[in-house]
């Protein structure tokens, strides 16, 4: 008996919830963007999800009226003070756990990020799953303020095409992991702010795009990548899935061409031996034909070839092109020094971290390509043939 009216009296004291937050008291925050402004300021932008109608008092019948985001930009010091900024204007508490991309201006990655992103690693709330991406040619104000396609929130759009990976994909963890290094170059996808007046909505003067991609040394940018290129550093990431090659029919290039789309990608990359670094890239993929301009029949085994060989030395050429614009720059994205200190520690020690950069410049890498033609589509000849 004594022990039930213990428990009665305890029952009051696991109930209730002191510490819980409604949502409707909550602005989320789905986008944070980070600029240099002048006088040494930063730009922080917020894109916060507009509220639910249910949510809202007096709000209209049907949907009219409510904005489907909300963009907030403070400039300050440091995030701390712009945050308690925001939050005197804003009437709801800001909550940062639902942030799906970090934006990075263009003016800020050229001059260098310093500690400007220290407050991710700091803030329980930021989630290192999300995204961080560099946007070019306008603010990141400007980005959020776009009306995408297919998408009620351009945060939502561009996150769902970096998920089908069809550009390049930085995780914020990823980013960091190789910040906290000295031979490892971090990677920032590109989002490119465009003049198009036929996409998006009705006189809307910018449209986005996913673009190339940023390579950093330490914290600034020191080399670009344009989209074709991004192809090779994807391969060299284990992400060649998907990618297009376009040849010419004939020995030279002209109107007519054939495009494959790569069905399967695989590569190794192999170490040699020696008291000097060295590397052998190897690749290695089956592509299926979507376009054939061609008028000749892939069914004789000497024209599938010719074109599978040709696919092979634009994609030889642009991983060359590729390596080398990185080894002029002293940048490693593609984890070649990460192969030398787990294989050879001992020449790992002889080269030295803080020295891999400029060895790596030196460094000889091979590249070999091998593609199989895996499937010509429904059809096996172009109509001309």
């Amino acid at each position: 008996m004594r022990r039930v009216a213990a428990l009665l009296l305890l029952l009051p004291l696991l109930t209730g919830c002191w510490g819980r937050l409604e949502l409707a008291d909550l602005a989320l925050v789905i986008a944070l963007g980070v600029d240099l402004a002048d006088n040494g300021l930063y730009e922080f932008t917020f894109g916060i999800a507009g509220p639910p109608v249910s949510h809202m008092k007096n709000a209209p019948q049907g949907d009219a009226g409510i904005p489907s985001r909300i963009v907030v930009t403070q400039r300050g010091r440091s995030f701390a003070g712009v945050l308690r900024e925001i939050e005197l204007r804003l009437p709801r508490r800001i909550n940062l756990t639902h942030t799906l991309v970090v934006f990075i201006g263009e003016r800020l990655a050229e001059h260098g990020l310093g500690d400007a992103l220290d407050f991710v690693l700091r803030a329980p709330e930021f989630r290192l799953q999300g995204l961080i991406v560099m946007v070019r040619g306008g603010p990141v104000r400007t980005l959020l303020e776009t009306e995408p396609l297919m998408e009620n929130l351009q945060t939502k759009a561009l996150t769902e095409i970096a998920k089908a990976h069809i550009g390049l994909e930085v995780r914020l963890w990823e980013f960091f992991s190789a910040r906290a290094t000295t031979y490892r170059a971090p990677l920032l996808p590109v989002i490119e702010l465009m003049e198009s007046p036929d996409t998006g909505a009705k006189g809307q003067r910018y449209a986005a795009r996913l673009g190339g991609a940023a390579v950093l040394r330490g914290d600034r940018v020191a080399l670009y990548l344009d989209a074709r290129e991004v192809r090779a550093i994807k391969w060299l990431r284990g992400r060649g899935r998907d990618g297009v090659i376009t040849v010419p029919c004939g020995d030279e290039p002209g109107p007519e061409s054939v495009s494959f789309r790569v069905v399967q990608a695989g590569h190794r990359v192999r170490l040699h031996r020696g008291g000097k670094p060295a590397f052998a890239v190897a690749l290695r993929g089956r592509l299926r034909v979507t376009e054939m301009q061609c008028p000749r029949p892939l069914v004789e085994p000497q024209v599938h070839e010719q074109l599978v060989q040709r696919a092979e030395a634009e994609l030889r050429d642009l991983m060359e092109q590729v390596i080398a614009n990185l080894q002029e720059a002293g940048v490693d994205p593609v984890f070649f020094g990460e192969h030398v200190r787990a294989l050879r520690p001992g020449l790992w020690r002889t080269v030295g971290e803080e020295r891999w950069g400029e060895t790596w410049r030196e460094v000889p890498v091979t590249v070999s390509v091998d593609l199989r033609l895996h499937t010509t589509g429904l059809m096996r000849n172009p109509l001309r043939s």
